[in-house]
């Protein structure tokens, strides 16, 4: 789980803190210390930051913010941007240049700078208790952003960066909590959160709002029983979210467990809250017997009970209970077969019982039917949408099974074209079959070879150069370790090499055919590396005139294919 920025309250609460603990003397040394930090063109800036620092007291900081024409000003930038848009103009030059560049230059780069000194300006009237002003300026602000000009051009609040605006739209929310009369609260709340979440980012929380001051919440108690109350009449995924955030708040990993328990089956991610609070507390006990209960209750073809595993699985871990950790890892495959959870079992499965469970899994994966959208009554795309069975998925439990033939099966079914598809199985069969064959190890493979496995590793995985995932959690990473510790283990009958080697040499020259004779410029080193692949197969196999009789016979069918036989060259020599 990726770590939350830390609030301004605790921020704030933190630093009072540690300032508490300081003498008189000590906060000198401190001022010192932060001097010596200081570069030669900074030194002057920050003297006048510590002489100018007694001055700054609340009538000051208030002259300086000058809230009286706040919102005058921020009109006047509105309609300075609307007069802008209205005579835009469309330039060709300009979007074939955003095409390749993502930092070109906005129409409207002008307007960052006065609009970042408008939410300066307007967090400062928040912090001086103006809430009345600082909701009206938040609210004129933000629909700025929603002008766009006839060619959908406009302004974006992440191009302000000195501006965050999770923080921004909590302190327009809790403007709006502290400004509304406790009967309207609820009300008013709920429908300005509904419509903040539709700004940016995630959706906004009530703890957003309480943490982003010192202040204590006023009414809060009072507030939260009402909160729940009114949410408890909505029908919606924010309304389940929010409900289910203030019971946290309100009552506690105690009151989650309630909700569990008495709403378990309309409310179902309720269990997940309850077990994560669980596991922050380190109950990591009470985790694996709120996880039966969940089990027992909800419909057995739920997407959601693979996360449910996810928790039993971590407390399992965490008691060192290997079987449980088996038991939860197949629930998870069960009813959300992707890639990564056949990883799982097989990695929570002891060396001698994998084979056996990978063909459990192959089974598994040929008859599974993901439930009908209405079956599921979860508040969270994440969950509630169907999942369908990747063939590249099918095929690792095939090869990890040990069924050649199911994998092969699966790729002789296929085109040669369109292995960077994650569902093709022939990008990952051929350069299985032809490291097996050529006795190496995974960790020690020729050039091309390994560039060829390892590429069939990254595509049936899903990888993809957008994908944001850590290098060490990717799934082509957790392949390639899996598969370093299984090839070496296997063998093949003399007719079986014969078998899948006539079949891979077919296959390859089909492939470079239909890419060279297509003329698929952009696929032409693919191609002359699949061939590389078979000649360092054969060469590792003590058939190195075989291997030269393949790629003479390569060149042959291409004379006039510069392009590509320059990248044969380059891959073969």
């Amino acid at each position: 789980m990726t770590d939350k920025p830390m609030s301004l309250k605790a921020f704030w609460d933190a630093l009072e803190e540690q300032l508490a603990a300081y003498t008189a003397d000590e906060l000198r040394a401190l001022v010192r210390a932060f001097a010596r930090e200081v570069t030669p063109t900074e030194r002057q800036a920050f003297l006048t930051r510590v002489r100018d620092a007694p001055r700054a007291t609340v009538a000051t900081f208030k002259h300086a913010v000058k809230p009286e024409t706040l919102l005058k000003d921020i009109l006047a930038l509105a309609n300075q941007v609307k007069q802008k848009m209205k005579n835009a103009e469309y330039y060709d030059d300009y979007d074939d240049y955003y095409e390749e560049h993502d930092d070109t230059p906005s129409p409207y780069d002008d307007f960052i700078e006065p609009l970042t000194a408008l939410f300066d300006r307007t967090q400062a009237v928040f912090d001086l208790g103006d809430f009345a002003r600082a909701r009206a300026a938040y609210q004129k602000l933000f629909e700025i952003f929603d002008l766009e000009d006839d060619y959908g051009r406009g302004l974006d609040i992440q191009d302000l960066s000195t501006v965050d605006a999770n923080e921004a739209r909590a302190r327009y929310l809790r403007a709006v909590y502290e400004t509304e009369s406790s009967a309207q609260r609820p009300q008013v709340l709920y429908e300005q959160m509904r419509i903040a979440e539709q700004w940016f980012g995630p959706p906004p929380m009530l703890e957003d709002i309480i943490s982003i001051t010192r202040a204590a919440l006023p009414e809060r108690e009072r507030f939260l029983d009402e909160w729940i109350t009114f949410l408890r009449q909505q029908e919606d995924a924010l309304a389940d979210l929010w409900l289910r955030e203030a019971i946290r708040l309100a009552r506690g990993t105690a009151g989650l467990a309630e909700l569990a328990r008495t709403e378990g089956k309309k409310r179902p991610l309720t269990f997940l809250d309850w077990f994560t609070a669980l596991e922050v507390e380190g109950d990591y006990q009470q985790v694996l017997a709120g996880v039966q209960e969940a089990l027992r209750v909800l419909p057995k073809n739920l997407r959601l009970r693979a996360a449910i595993a996810d928790h039993w699985a971590r407390a399992a871990h965490t008691l060192n209970q290997a079987e449980e950790v088996r038991a939860a890892r197949w629930e998870a495959f069960r009813v959300e077969p992707a890639l990564g959870r056949l990883l799982d079992v097989w990695e929570s499965t002891p060396s001698a019982e994998r084979c056996a469970v990978m063909q459990q899994a192959v089974q598994h994966l040929q008859t599974f039917r993901p439930p009908r959208a209405d079956e599921s009554n979860v508040f969270s795309d994440r969950f509630d949408s169907p999942i369908a069975v990747n063939r590249a998925t099918l095929v690792h439990a095939c090869l990890l099974a040990g069924d050649w033939e199911a994998a092969y099966q699966l790729a002789t079914k296929e085109q040669v074209l369109g292995w960077s598809s994650t569902e093709s199985a022939q990008t990952l069969v051929v350069p299985f079959f032809l490291v097996v064959l050529s006795g190496k190890r995974p960790n020690v493979l020729p050039r091309n070879l390994r560039e060829l496995w390892q590429a069939g590793l990254e595509y049936s995985s899903g990888w993809s150069r957008w994908n944001t995932e850590s290098v060490q959690n990717r799934l082509a990473d957790r392949l390639e370790r899996i598969y370093e510790e299984y090839i070496p283990t296997l063998t093949f009958e003399p007719e079986q090499q014969a078998r899948w080697l006539e079949w891979c040499l077919g296959v390859a020259n089909k492939r470079v055919d239909a890419i060279v004779s297509g003329q698929h410029r952009g696929s032409y080193n693919k191609a002359a590396m699949l061939i590389g692949a078979c000649a360092e197969t054969l060469r590792a196999r003590g058939d190195p005139a075989q291997a030269d009789a393949l790629v003479r016979q390569v060149r042959t069918r291409f004379p006039r294919h510069r392009s590509f036989l320059a990248e044969l060259d380059a891959r073969c020599g």
